[in-house]
């Protein structure tokens, strides 16, 4: 009877600091979000208006896709080398 009674004072228990633990996760790694990635992204908005745009190429060219070679698959081509 204690001994079930014990049992239950400590699983409750545990549910308690474990959901006392999630929000404190939570928490923590929204100021850590909001501290580290936000002034981050604010200060690259500033700099760059496009962070993907790298200036490679030409800006005319719609596309810079090449078009796979489709060379014969057959045993002699998977046992070269190179």
């Amino acid at each position: 009877m204690i001994l079930r009674l014990m049992k239950t004072i400590w699983r409750r228990w545990k549910d308690l600091a474990h959901g006392i633990i999630r929000g404190q996760n939570w928490f923590l790694m929204a100021v850590a979000y909001f501290v580290a990635v936000g002034p981050v992204a604010v200060v690259m908005r500033l700099i760059h208006k496009d962070m993907t745009d790298r200036g490679l190429g030409d800006e005319q060219c719609g596309s810079y896709w090449l078009k796979p070679s489709m060379e014969p698959q057959d045993i002699r081509r998977a046992q070269r080398p190179w």
